[in-house]
């Protein structure tokens, strides 16, 4: 049969740029309307036959392109009608290649290195804490206020945040993030009382922190897709890298340029995630989309295939449960319970350890202990990646996590010697960094995607609290007894009885899965 001429209607949405033109391909006459948007591939995926629709029409889109399609070059064909009136469209996505590829490098890197000035300098809080209790002769319930609320506005201002992604962009987000960080510690820097490093250091610093945290992790999915996942944890192992090159160094420029001094240096050091958010933005259009067309039917070059494997999918999203009904669950009061508990030990022991190991006469230990920690932290991270990629189920691996890190605080309670506390420094670091990548699991193992952000703040916020009375209930603790032995039992304990919520949280989250199955079965 002779190929046809036929109209063909072709709407690619690119980056913003609009204009009309025609081809001639194969016998067939392609008109072309562009409105362009971000784009991330450099060929066309496979194309998806669409249900038969209108003949196409040069009507302008009824509402603004979703974030999905501003990462994606959308084609539609129109066949324009074959010999019964009837039209069929196809439409296919094309990406840029600096989509997983290209210039995400980059960001990649940036990423990295935002992980690695962050959480060093975070970390190492409890080189001020000391400092702080002897400039301002505080109790030490009041002076750790400051760095749990540090920790609470981080996780509180998550919504904030994303209503900023959401008004201003990402790059936007993340200057300003960067900007309130360096802010906050320069102006604790020159505080002449507690309440302004209350003021500059827990507030404007921790949200400061959140919209970058929250930033960079949009950031990463928008120029990371098939290998977003591995690009999350090569980017959060900057983390550990951090606590463990530049942790030590806290302490080193606190005794040559005194705390004073040295918070002036971590506002320096946060100006550069300012550079680094500049790495954001898409250098390169992707290509336009091609079809090939023989006697008025459409060729593609792949289509998506259903089998097994995606039925199984589908059965596990359906079996998951909507963001509402999460949030009422015993499962997530469980877990949110789980979570309060473990999250309180890590900020503790982070917030007092080089007064602990003073009282404990091992100060001489303190930066290689907390080095151990970064240490531990990035083989942690490592470690969590390949637990959950060969099938260990996040919720149990969480309690095995848990009760590790009981242990590991339950040893470095009872170091007596300076290896015994890096030893179970290191053990803690690794602990730290299997919670951080299954903690980030655990609400897309409750729910689906769509409920994933609303199931996550609400953790966050539970989190948050845990967070915010650690420090300063220790602390209390440990003025009433002039010792930390009581205070040390709380923490090892807490942990352990997070394990325990969290394996119970598991049972009620199958036992629902198991009745969904026999109803399933069930109906005709």
């Amino acid at each position: 049969m002779a190929p046809q001429n036929t109209s063909l209607g072709v709407r690619e949405e690119l980056n913003g740029v609009e204009g009309v033109g025609s081809a001639l391909v194969g016998g067939v006459t392609i008109d072309i309307h562009a409105s362009t948007h971000l784009a991330p591939d450099l060929s066309c995926p496979a194309s998806t036959p669409l249900p038969p629709t209108a003949p196409h029409t040069n009507k302008p889109p009824a509402a603004p392109p979703s974030a999905k399609e501003d990462q994606e070059t959308t084609c539609l064909v129109d066949d324009g009608g074959g010999s019964d009136g009837a039209s069929t469209s196809t439409r296919c996505s094309c990406r840029s290649p600096d989509v997983d590829g290209g210039w995400s490098w980059v960001v990649l890197v940036a990423a990295f290195l935002q992980f690695f000035v962050t959480s060093a300098i975070y970390y190492s809080f409890s080189v001020f804490f000391v400092e702080l209790l002897a400039t301002f002769k505080e109790s030490r319930a009041r002076t750790g206020w400051v760095y749990s609320s540090n920790t609470a506005v981080f996780m509180f201002s998550g919504p904030l945040g994303g209503w900023a992604l959401a008004r201003w962009g990402t790059r936007a987000t993340l200057n300003l993030g960067g900007l309130l960080a360096a802010l906050g510690y320069l102006g604790s820097a020159f505080a002449p009382n507690l309440n302004y490093i209350f003021l500059f250091y827990s507030v404007l610093n921790g949200m400061g922190t959140s919209f970058t945290f929250s930033g960079w992790v949009v950031g990463l999915s928008q120029f990371w897709v098939r290998r977003h996942a591995l690009a999350m944890g090569v980017a959060m192992a900057g983390s550990g890298c951090g606590v463990l090159l530049l942790g030590p160094k806290m302490e080193v420029l606190v005794g040559h340029y005194g705390w004073r001094g040295a918070m002036v240096i971590c506002a320096g050091l946060y100006l550069h995630l300012c550079v680094f958010a500049s790495t954001l933005y898409t250098s390169q259009r992707p290509p336009p989309c091609r079809f090939l067309l023989h006697d008025g039917e459409k060729e593609e070059a792949g289509s998506e295939k259903e089998g097994p494997a995606a039925e199984a999918r589908t059965e596990r999203e359906e079996q998951r449960q909507s963001p509402r009904q999460v949030l009422c669950s015993p499962a997530f009061c469980l877990l949110a319970g789980s979570c309060f508990l473990s999250t309180m030990a890590t900020t503790t022991v982070f917030a007092v350890l080089r007064d602990w190991a003073e009282l404990e006469g091992l100060g001489a230990a303190f930066s290689s202990a907390l080095a151990g920690s970064g240490a531990g932290d990035l083989l942690g991270r490592v470690m969590a990646g390949l637990l959950v990629g060969r099938g260990c189920q996040p919720m149990l691996l969480f309690s095995s996590v848990q009760l590790l890190l009981a242990a590991t605080i339950g040893f470095a309670a009872t170091a007596s010697v300076s290896s015994q506390l890096i030893a179970a420094m290191v053990g803690f670091g690794m602990a730290c960094g299997l919670h951080s990548v299954t903690y980030a699991l655990m609400p897309s193992h409750l729910t689906t995607g769509q409920g994933v952000g609303h199931v996550l703040g609400c953790l966050l916020f539970v989190t948050g609290i845990g967070a915010l009375v650690g420090p300063p209930v220790v602390g209390a603790m440990v003025d009433f007894s002039q010792s930390y032995g009581g205070a040390m039992l709380l923490i090892t304990v807490a942990p352990a009885a997070a394990a325990v919520l969290n394996v119970a949280a598991f049972c009620c989250f199958r036992i629902r899965l198991c009745g969904l199955r026999t109803r399933a079965g069930a109906d005709p």
